[in-house]
């Protein structure tokens, strides 16, 4: 159990006054990242970016990801990591699904890369790549520390594999304090090598134009937007009975809905024709160019569930653009809206948070200070630099404790 009195890391708490946190490091300090997947997806964003900030610190980081199709066409973790100018190796397969062919050829590859290299930290992100390392770099002549990002929504559920793994692991990250709650108490992680880093962001300030006219929606209305992949486990029931119970309340009022999913005729068509809404939920897609013209349209956003990564990062973006958001009380969302500040924070309850999403539209000054607050929070706290300070931090401590024994 976690001692109270003893809080757990945070990135914004350092464990003692330093004033530059590289010149504690004994050399240059070598990390690979490991990323056994290729598709731009929502843990992909923040490794990328937390490394780009490691490298501009003086870190010599490496980042090792699965290579996509040669016909994606779409953006990918080797498309992104080479447009950042992110030092990359294409030597590892990093195949998550059933291949021993490619699982055996990185159990030697990457001892063989971490020894050649002299790598002194290897920053595991998804469950194939820390046991491929576990398991390649247990036999190494000087095993690299061996850290783990815990990016799933709820922290990590026990088994036996998965408790082997955290039990040989030197260092822990988690975006939230109630993801690395349920980690340390579900893995026994002690306190001295956690680290919660809350996950940051690249604010948006390019051109953007309403897309009211696009969407057919009409000037006066107000425009609530959903921004995710359309699956059942997202909230989205939740969501569409508050819109109802609002829509009844107030004129003028549309649901804007972004993203896609081939699960989405049971997460939102077939509730939306269940509840009539067909005339005011607008189903706009996936979108990539005007992506952040539709956040520009919203008056609020809500989000009843992250993803299953935990990252939130369309509510980040969101925030980021100074828009408030209603989120429910699940998972690290309460961390990332101050209830009564930026926003609300409401049960998975559809009156509650048809409640607040009225008060949001009708009070349009109190929505005016959420927003302020909202992009004054993201663009301070949510600095990629600031999370890649405290992730070196994190590093140099693990460092001087040692290999976990």
């Amino acid at each position: 159990m976690i001692n109270k009195s003893q809080p757990l890391r945070d990135s914004s708490i350092a464990a003692d006054p330093i004033t530059d946190v590289a010149a504690r490091l004994p050399k240059t300090l070598k990390v690979l990242h490991l990323f056994s997947d290729w598709k731009w997806t929502g843990p992909a964003e923040p490794v990328l970016s937390l490394c780009e900030a490691l490298a501009d610190k003086g870190v010599d980081v490496t980042v090792a990801f699965r290579k996509a199709p040669p016909d994606f066409l779409e953006r990918t973790v080797e498309k992104e990591a080479k447009a950042r100018g992110i030092a990359c190796y294409e030597g590892f397969r990093l195949n998550r699904y059933f291949s021993p062919r490619d699982w055996l050829f990185d159990q030697q590859a990457i001892r063989s890369y971490a020894e050649q290299h002299s790598i002194d930290i290897v920053h595991t992100n998804l469950s194939h790549d820390h046991f491929t390392a576990l398991l390649s770099l247990s036999f190494s002549k000087k095993r690299p520390l061996i850290v783990r990002t815990d990016h799933k929504r709820d922290g990590t559920p026990y088994n036996y594999f998965m408790g082997w793994a955290f039990g040989r692991t030197d260092g822990l990250v988690t975006y939230s304090r109630r993801i690395m709650a349920h980690d340390v108490n579900t893995f026994h992680v002690p306190r001295e090598r956690t680290c919660v880093i809350p996950p940051g962001i690249k604010p948006y300030d390019g051109p953007v134009q309403s897309m009211k006219d696009v969407f057919g929606i009409r000037p006066e209305e107000h425009v609530i937007g959903v921004i995710g992949r359309l699956k059942p486990d997202r909230g989205y029931d939740s969501i569409l009975k508050a819109f109802k119970l609002l829509r009844d309340r107030m004129d003028n009022v549309k649901l804007l809905v972004v993203g896609r999913s081939s699960q989405i005729e049971k997460s939102i068509k077939e509730p939306l024709a269940a509840l009539g809404l067909e005339n005011d939920v607008i189903l706009a897609g996936y979108r990539v160019a005007d992506y952040f013209s539709v956040i520009s349209t919203f008056d609020l956003f809500v989000m009843m569930r992250a993803g299953s990564d935990g990252s939130a990062r369309a509510l980040r973006e969101v925030m980021a653009m100074g828009k408030t958001a209603v989120v429910s009380d699940k998972g690290m969302l309460p961390e990332l809206v101050e209830d009564g500040v930026s926003g609300f924070v409401v049960p998975l309850d559809e009156r509650v948070l048809a409640d607040r999403m009225e008060i949001l539209l009708r009070d349009n000054e109190r929505r005016k200070l959420f927003e302020e607050s909202a992009k004054r929070i993201a663009r301070e706290k949510w600095n990629y630099e600031a999370q890649a300070e405290g992730l070196l931090d994190f590093y140099t401590r693990l460092i001087a404790l040692g290999e976990r024994v």
